[in-house]
């Protein structure tokens, strides 16, 4: 079932504009530009994906790239989608917490670096695993933004070997006690940093207590990945968020 309504999305990967629609079945389908033979694509400036990243910030081995060709939602969960345009903007902005999938087949043998410290592991069935990576956005690019990872360390917080407690703080949902959080001989490790306070947004959600920001490992990531919105950064505590950020740069 076609439907030429749907806004199109510039992909830079394939150097060329698609839009998404849905088969009888549910499954998607991407009509590209130069095979539908239209060499003017109808795109509003509101609908096309906002500006490509510099080849150099590709090149970053921590970068994040998007998943466009993919579709708008994670076959997995759909509360996973991709933003585009306006939409993008207004969502990737200083201090937004999100959450990312990360899938692999059961078995695979290359797996992310749990050394990384922004995943937690979750099964969905029997085939598939898959890591929900946490991130804090700390600076807006064109195209892309700069995001500092949230992680539990297997519950340790930062009391995990080889962890610096020195560049993280707690990360709570406003109306949490943060004082709670705070594992035996983390400040006396050098985890000083005041807790950074977060509106979620859903109030049914929770964060774990031993929920950790690491900032000083940024990673690059494109404003065109499939993201679910956790809250943000509450507005009196976004100028720890940049300051923390500043003194581990």
């Amino acid at each position: 079932m076609s439907n030429t309504n749907s806004p199109w999305i510039w992909d830079a990967t394939y150097q060329d504009y698609y839009y998404v629609t849905r088969d009888q079945y549910g499954s998607p389908v991407y009509n590209w530009s130069k095979s539908l033979g239209r060499t003017d694509p109808a795109v509003g400036r509101e609908n096309e994906m906002i500006e490509d990243v510099p080849l150099e910030i590709r090149a970053n081995p921590r970068f994040i790239p998007g998943t466009p060709q993919t579709g708008w939602y994670d076959l997995l969960d759909s509360s996973y989608q991709m933003r585009s345009g306006s939409d993008a903007r207004r969502f990737f902005v200083e201090g937004r917490v999100f959450a990312m999938l990360y899938s692999e087949a059961a078995g695979q043998t290359a797996r992310p670096d749990p050394g990384d410290g922004a995943f937690t592991v979750v099964r969905f069935g029997e085939s598939v695993h898959t890591n929900i990576r946490r991130f804090v956005v700390v600076e807006i690019k064109r195209g892309f933004v700069y995001a500092c990872g949230i992680a539990t360390y297997s519950h340790r917080g930062t009391l995990k070997p080889g962890c610096n407690p020195v560049e993280h703080a707690i990360i709570y949902f406003r109306g949490t006690d943060p004082s709670y959080s705070y594992l035996p001989g983390e400040v006396e490790g050098g985890m000083t940093k005041a807790p950074i306070e977060v509106e979620p947004a859903d109030p049914a959600m929770t964060l774990k207590t031993d929920s950790r920001i690491r900032f000083g490992k940024i990673y690059p990531i494109e404003m065109n990945v499939k993201v679910k919105d956790i809250g943000r950064v509450s507005s009196g505590h976004l100028s720890l968020l940049r300051q923390y950020r500043d003194d581990e740069q």
